[in-house]
């Protein structure tokens, strides 16, 4: 058997060598594994996020009176009992009726209405965040001096968790034009790299899935989401975004032989001073401006169809 060292006097330190390349190798890899960014997220800033406080109110546990379909369908229903009050009959059941319920509302957390390319097209997105913070409102109901059913302040309750089931939509002011939010493939993936907001961002569909559980002082169980747009036109100068799903609230109108139900949503206000060129580089202004000359703020305020400058509304539709 041949002897290395016979043939080479630095045989004896090969092990050595290799020993020193190995621990150099390992401190070489753990300062550039200090030196990668974490994927943690970043801290925002106090002001990053535009917060709308939940919109429950207490108008929110009843809706009508209306009164019920059948009472004008069928007018051969009037009768006139003889020994009850005619309000026992059916016909009179179902005039000026109220429906009463529990109303739940989500906090609603959002940076401005910003743009992205994907695969050579230019996405509009909103990144957004809700929390189920509870404060529910529920009737209640009481027993006046006459022994009636009334009913006073509704009292608070919470979930243990409730969903979000959201639809958004983006309406351009001036061209007339509606875009519903739509999952494009591979922006998800590209917004959550450039946003690092630390958490899961869930689009649309995805979101519905989850329960968002109650979030107190001691545990935040916030959701983080991103509603998204393409192809929407580049000459937008003014637009709102339309938010469905924050809550349970609705309101009960008659019209003519049936019953409009109509769902309360945020509308949130947008302007983009910029122009066709160059779309990436404009930046999105949450809110509509004010402006000194009266004629140039009435017309903004025309466009969103408003009297006064709102930053945003709870509105039924």
């Amino acid at each position: 058997m041949l002897n290395l060292q016979q043939f080479n006097p630095l045989a004896k330190s090969i092990p050595s060598i290799i020993a020193l390349g190995l621990l150099v190798t390992a401190l070489s890899a753990t300062a550039w594994s200090q030196a990668l960014p974490t994927s943690t997220g970043r801290k925002l800033a106090p002001d990053a996020l535009n917060v709308i406080a939940p919109g429950v109110e207490y108008g929110d546990t009843f809706q009508g009176p209306v009164d019920l379909p059948f009472v004008a369908q069928h007018p051969e229903l009037v009768w006139t009992p003889e020994y009850a009050p005619v309000t026992d009959t059916l016909i009179e059941k179902g005039k000026q009726v109220v429906f009463r319920g529990d109303a739940y509302s989500l906090e609603f957390a959002f940076k401005p209405v910003r743009m992205i390319e994907v695969n050579g097209q230019n996405v509009w997105y909103l990144l957004y965040r809700v929390r189920y913070l509870g404060g529910d409102l529920k009737p209640k109901s009481e027993q006046d001096q006459y022994n009636n059913q009334v009913f006073a302040t509704p009292e608070a309750v919470s979930a243990a968790w409730v969903r979000f089931l959201p639809l958004f939509t983006l309406d351009v002011k001036g061209v007339n034009k509606r875009y519903v939010d739509r999952i494009v493939p591979g922006a998800k993936q590209l917004i959550a790299a450039k946003e690092r907001v630390g958490k899961p961002i869930y689009d649309s569909v995805e979101i519905q899935r989850l329960k968002i559980e109650i979030t107190t002082e001691a545990e935040d169980n916030s959701v983080w989401g991103v509603a998204m747009w393409n192809n929407v036109d580049p000459r937008t100068d003014f637009f709102a975004v339309e938010v469905r799903g924050l809550t349970n609230a609705q309101r009960i109108e008659s019209a003519g032989e049936s019953l409009k139900y109509l769902q309360k949503i945020l509308v949130l206000h947008f302007s983009r001073p910029g122009d066709t060129i160059n779309e990436l580089d404009d930046r999105i202004r949450y809110g509509i401006p004010a402006l000194e000359d009266p004629k140039r703020q009435q017309y903004v305020l025309d466009q969103f169809g408003i009297q006064e400058r709102l930053d945003h509304m709870w509105v039924y539709r």
